[in-house]
């Protein structure tokens, strides 16, 4: 007898909750008796990788990874990605074969568990309420992180869109690279058929993650690094999230 999605999905966010508070317990004694940062992000990546490779197990959500590699060996880097789901945020924080930081709220540290574990990881983080000056936070600390030969991951579109939604990208991730001069890879996926925003039910299907060409900020405009990312990413988005 087949289980329907909303069995699967039910199975899954309690298997979810359940290793969320293992891992979470885990990840405190880790903090509370080791200052290392790098023992932290493990014990995250390996969560997040294996929650990922559950849901594909429990839900029937297969995956790849197209051109990944080519970011391995490289030189500093702003990700640029494509945001449909939650699955992108424990997809490429688990699988991306090097160390990340996503650029996220500070607001997030209140959250328990999580927002634990998240400010365990000393990735960048930014207080909004500061306005143009989270930003100038950003361009200060994102060389750091370029330094020790970190990623770093934002979402130009701001929020999770729906599948077949297009909208205007946000310039931050540009004008890092920009101020910065590192070179930008943008990222198609299509996980927002698997798991559409605001959904409990997860959907069996197959997402398809597509690693673009570098992009180097040289002579460009930010206007115009943002419009090739967008460009690249929404074009191959017309291939891959077909209903």
């Amino acid at each position: 007898m087949k289980l329907t999605a909303l069995v699967r999905s039910i199975l899954f966010w309690f298997v979810f909750a359940v290793s969320i508070l293992i891992a979470g317990f885990v990840l405190l004694t880790a903090s509370l008796f080791s200052s290392n940062k790098e023992r932290c992000y493990d014990i995250v990546r390996g969560w997040c990788k294996w929650i990922i490779q559950a849901m594909g197990n429990i839900c029937n959500v297969k995956f790849n990874f197209e051109n990944m590699d080519s970011i391995k060996n490289m030189g500093p880097v702003v990700l640029l990605s494509k945001h449909q789901s939650g699955w992108e945020t424990l997809a490429l924080f688990g699988f991306v074969p090097r160390r990340v930081s996503f650029v996220y709220k500070r607001e997030l540290h209140k959250l328990p568990v999580f927002g634990w574990g998240l400010a365990s990881l000393g990735m960048l983080s930014i207080d909004r309420s500061h306005g143009k000056a989270a930003f100038e936070h950003i361009k200060e600390e994102a060389p750091k992180y370029f330094e020790k030969g970190w990623a770093i991951v934002l979402f130009p579109e701001g929020t999770r869109t729906k599948p077949g939604q297009t909208v205007k990208y946000k310039s931050g991730g540009a004008r890092i690279a920009i101020d910065t001069g590192t070179p930008v890879v943008p990222i198609a996926l299509n996980s927002g058929r698997c798991w559409p925003k605001g959904s409990f039910i997860i959907y069996p299907g197959h997402i398809q993650v597509i690693f673009g060409p570098e992009i180097r900020p040289e002579g460009k405009t930010v206007a115009q690094l943002n419009d090739e990312v967008q460009n690249w990413i929404e074009t191959q988005m017309k291939v891959i999230d077909k209903p």
